[in-house]
């Protein structure tokens, strides 16, 4: 509680001399930003282009887009505490979770529309209906795929929005709206990975009412990667030469981009070809199930693509699907697949980004390994692990992997709590080295002054005395 308390003070806190500026700084130009419109409705100096926030006038420096922003402080064991029960299942990879299933649709109206097995518009229908909520924050789309977040208060409104869209959006930029203009008490919202971690911000403390946009249920969908919209009027418009108002819909399957027309043709090619349109900021996020919502849904570990795999985190989530499958809207199955789930979530999670050769060469001016180095900026990747985790992922013994950490960890640049190693801000390890560096070189210096200068010059005088005219030249 105390935790609790200590984070609710911060997101209250207007005085910390921080702006849009600092948030420019350290989140957008940094390529961090990922796009998902909170700073934006939080404030009404902040507009966007098509793929960045950007200041509209005076920064009085509030701080209030810094402190909701997803990528800046974010407790996420305190988080975790708040929203999971001690019977959950906790997976490295996937989170905490407390039952799996295989869903779909028992109405072929959503069937018909759906992604997949159409549970999340189940659900929120059913959310709708049962007066857990009374609006949903999601992404529609217009007549060319561009997204076009929307709060959808009927079901008709939230049947119009189905479907991934594969484009990153905004989504949050609804949210004051929301409370303003419509005076929504109770909020669903649908959103990848990383915009969740602003929703659950603005749930603990939301700095436009104390009354409305409270968010009542949260649910993530799985999300390997985003793109830019360049995905789909650049690759797909231009390169694949299909109109967009033609594609009835989007997908990715077993490494395979598809894309779906209206006349019920396919076009299929290689996911890799459309890399260069990911997101910036999507290579460094490691949560592929949306950890933190109340249900994560997705289509990997479905056994086809009629249905969806379901992840209940939180009891709230477990009630609101038990209900909707008690009345029927939902049918469930035990036929999904963990592991590849597991796996697939695995491979995001572990992902590392490698220091370039010259950073690594300049760094061995440090006297320390090639194999330290890269250990310490692997676990800078991951944010934490244990050895065993470091072992699998670097592919070396453990022992050699135990042996190097406990090295880092003597020289300050790891630490190690609850079995879990963290890294050292690179910021402190880097001052720490020199000031070591200065210290080792001021002790060289006084040995060469006091130790080493004396008898060279001794030996230089007697041997040279006949030459020397004055002092100065000693």
């Amino acid at each position: 509680m105390e935790m609790k308390n200590q984070v609710k003070n911060y997101l209250q806190t207007n005085d910390l001399d921080i702006g849009f500026q600092d948030l420019n700084d350290l989140v957008i130009n940094k390529q961090n930003c990922v796009f998902c419109g909170s700073c934006i409705s939080l404030c009404p100096r902040i507009g966007m282009n098509e793929k960045k926030p950007k200041l509209l006038e005076y920064d009085p420096e509030c701080s209030t887009c810094f402190r909701y922003c997803p990528r800046t402080y974010f407790p996420t064991e305190m988080f975790e505490k708040e929203l999971f029960n001690g019977d959950a299942n906790k997976s490295y990879s996937i989170g905490h979770y407390q039952r799996l299933v295989a869903a779909k649709s028992n109405d072929e109206t959503i069937l018909k529309r759906a992604q997949n097995g159409g549970v999340v518009s189940s659900l929120l229908i059913h959310a709708l209906d049962s007066g857990l909520i009374d609006g949903v924050l999601l992404t529609d789309k217009d007549d060319n795929w561009y997204p076009k977040p929307v709060i959808a208060r009927s079901s008709d409104e939230i049947l119009s929005s189905v479907g991934s869209k594969y484009t990153i959006s905004p989504t949050l930029i609804t949210y004051s709206e929301a409370i303003r203009e419509f005076k929504l008490e109770k909020l669903a919202f649908v959103g990848v990975p990383c915009q969740i971690h602003a929703v659950r911000k603005l749930q603990l403390s939301s700095p436009l009412s104390d009354e409305y946009g409270k968010f009542k249920l949260i649910i993530g969908l799985y999300c390997f990667s985003n793109y830019t919209y360049d995905l789909l009027k650049t690759f797909v418009q231009g390169e694949l030469g299909i109109p967009l108002s033609i594609v009835k819909k989007f997908d990715i399957s077993n490494g395979e981009f598809y894309v779906y027309l209206k006349d019920d043709s396919v076009k299929q090619v290689p996911i890799k070809l459309t890399k260069q349109y990911a997101w910036n900021s999507c290579q460094y996020c490691k949560d592929f199930s949306a950890e933190l919502a109340d249900i994560s849904i997705g289509s990997v570990g479905a056994l086809s693509n009629e249905w969806n795999s379901v992840l209940l985190r939180t009891d709230l989530g477990v009630k609101t699907f038990n209900s909707a499958v008690e009345t029927n809207k939902i049918i469930i199955s035990d036929k999904v697949d963990l592991f590849k789930i597991e796996k697939t979530a695995f491979r995001k999670k572990t992902r590392i980004t490698q220091i370039n050769k010259k950073t690594l060469n300049t760094m061995r001016l440090l006297d320390i390994s090639e194999f330290e180095i890269k250990t310490y900026t692997t676990l800078m990747s991951l944010g934490q692990a244990s050895e065993s985790l470091l072992s699998e992922i670097m592919k070396v013994e453990e022992k050699l992997v135990l042996s190097v950490l406990e090295s880092l960890k003597k020289r300050e640049w790891v630490i190690l709590t609850n079995g879990m190693y963290n890294c050292v801000d690179p910021s402190l390890v880097i001052r720490n080295e020199i000031n070591n560096l200065r210290k080792i070189f001021l002790e060289k210096i006084g040995k060469l002054n006091k130790e080493v200068l004396p008898n060279l010059e001794a030996i230089f005088v007697r041997n040279n005395i006949n030459q020397l005219r004055h002092k100065n030249e000693l």
